[in-house]
C-alpha cells in the first residue's frame, strides 16, 4: 500500500489504518466520535495528501480545463476555487474535483484518490495535442492537510499567519508556516470553517507536527477517515464511489450548479442538455429515519406506508452523533424526491418508517 508524507505522524499517534483506495490510511486515532466533536466544537486536523493533485499550467490551461470539467472556470480570479465536475461523454461523473486557480495561466485540480490513476490518464488523452498546455501530476511532490473547525482560523493566526485573517470561502494565499511555503484555501468537506494547506511533501511533517502541538489548547485532534465521513454526510456532501459515479450524472445527484451550460462546449454537455429537456427518471434525496436506527450504503429504500414497492437504495447512511438520528442519501423516482415525502427503509429485515428532508442535516451556527 501506499503511503503519505505523514505516515510516521500517525503511527507515532497511534492511529488505527486501513486501506483506503490502495493507501495504508488513519481512520480513526482517540475514536470516531470524539475526533467528530472535536471538528463540530474546536477543530481537527486530517492527512488528505492520498488525494490527487495535478497542475495545468501555460496559455492554453483555461481552454482546456473549460472543455474537460463542467464549472465555468472563466469566472475564477487568481487564488480563488470552485467545486466541479469532470464528466464522460454521457455525462457520466467520472470524478468530482475542487478547482484552484493559483496563478494567471496556473490552476490546480485536486482529484479523489480512488480516480487519481484514472483522472490522469483521461486528461492526458484529452490534452493530446494541446497548444500551450503543461499537464504535470504533483500528487507526490505537493502534501494536502485540512485543519476544520471554529478554532481552526485562531490557530492559523497564533502560529503568525496573518494574511488568512479575513480570507473568504474558497478564496486562497500563498503564505509560510516557520519558513515553509504554503497555499492555504478556505475550503474544505466538513461544513465547518476550515482550510486546506498545499505545501511541499518533505514539509508536511514539521508543519503537521507544530499545528497538533500549538492547536492542543484550543481542543486541536488529529482526525481520520471515519471521522471525516459523518462530517461530510451531515452536509450531504457527495462521496464518489457511494453517492455519485460514471452511472449517474450531475443533474441527478441535485449537483446542477456545478454545470454552467451557458458556458459554451465542454465533455458531456449536449447529454447532459438531453437529460434537462427529457427530465430526470431519479435524483438524489437525504432523508431522516423516524425511528432509532442505521441506514448503510446498499440497504433498499421503499415506497412509504404500508407498500413494499422498492424505489431505490440508499448510496450513503450513518447515525448523526448531533441529532442522534439516522439519517442517509439515496436516489429515488423524483415523484419521491419533495422534502415531506414518506420513505421507509429495509434495515435487517425491519421496515423502518423515513422521511425526505431538504439539505443538509447540519447547519452550522454563523456570526
Amino acid at each position: 500500500m501506499k503511503r503519505t508524507p505523514l505516515y510516521e505522524a500517525h503511527t507515532a499517534a497511534g492511529a488505527r489504518l486501513v486501506d483506503f483506495a490502495g493507501w495504508e490510511m488513519p481512520v480513526q486515532y482517540a475514536g470516531v466520535v470524539e475526533e467528530y466533536q472535536a471538528v463540530r466544537t474546536a477543530a481537527g486536523l486530517f492527512d488528505v495528501s492520498h488525494m490527487g493533485r495535478v497542475v495545468a499550467a501555460g496559455p492554453g490551461a483555461l481552454a482546456f480545463l473549460q472543455h474537460v470539467t463542467t464549472n465555468d472556470v472563466g469566472t475564477l480570479g487568481v487564488l480563488e476555487s470552485h467545486y466541479s465536475m469532470v464528466c464522460n461523454p454521457n455525462g457520466g461523473i467520472k470524478d468530482d474535483v475542487y478547482l484552484y486557480r493559483l496563478k494567471q495561466d496556473e490552476y490546480l485540480l485536486c482529484v479523489n484518490a480512488s480516480n487519481r490513476d484514472k483522472i490522469v490518464a483521461w486528461l492526458r488523452e484529452q490534452a493530446d495535442g494541446a497548444r500551450g498546455l503543461d499537464l504535470r501530476d504533483r500528487s507526490t511532490d505537493l502534501a494536502q492537510l485540512a485543519l476544520q473547525g471554529p478554532a481552526a482560523r485562531a490557530i492559523l493566526l497564533g502560529l503568525g499567519v496573518q494574511r488568512i485573517a479575513d480570507l473568504k470561502p474558497r478564496r486562497g494565499v500563498e503564505t509560510s508556516i516557520r519558513g515553509e511555503a504554503v497555499v492555504i484555501t478556505r475550503t474544505g468537506y466538513t461544513g465547518e470553517a476550515g482550510y486546506e494547506l498545499y505545501l511541499p511533501a518533505d514539509a508536511a511533517l514539521g508543519v503537521w507536527n507544530l499545528l497538533v502541538t500549538e492547536g492542543k489548547a484550543a481542543g486541536l485532534k488529529p482526525a481520520g477517515l471515519g471521522c471525516r465521513d459523518l462530517l461530510r454526510l451531515e452536509m450531504a456532501y457527495l462521496l464518489y464511489g457511494n453517492d455519485i459515479s460514471e452511472d449517474t450524472t450531475p443533474l441527478e445527484a441535485n449537483a446542477e450548479w456545478t454545470v454552467c451550460f451557458e458556458k459554451g462546449e465542454f465533455i458531456g454537455r449536449e447529454a447532459l442538455v438531453r437529460q434537462r429537456q427529457d427530465g430526470l427518471r431519479r435524483r438524489l434525496v437525504a432523508f431522516e429515519l423516524l425511528e432509532k436506527a442505521v441506514p448503510r450504503h446498499g440497504f433498499r429504500i421503499l415506497r412509504g406506508g404500508t407498500s413494499a414497492e422498492v424505489i431505490g437504495e440508499v448510496t450513503s447512511g450513518n447515525l448523526s452523533p448531533l441529532l442522534q438520528k439516522g439519517i442517509g442519501l439515496g436516489y429515488v423516482p423524483p415523484v419521491h424526491g419533495a422534502p415531506g415525502t414518506a420513505l421507509a427503509i429495509e434495515i435487517r429485515n425491519k421496515i423502518v418508517p423515513a422521511v425526505v428532508v431538504k439539505p443538509p442535516f447540519y447547519k452550522r451556527a454563523r456570526g
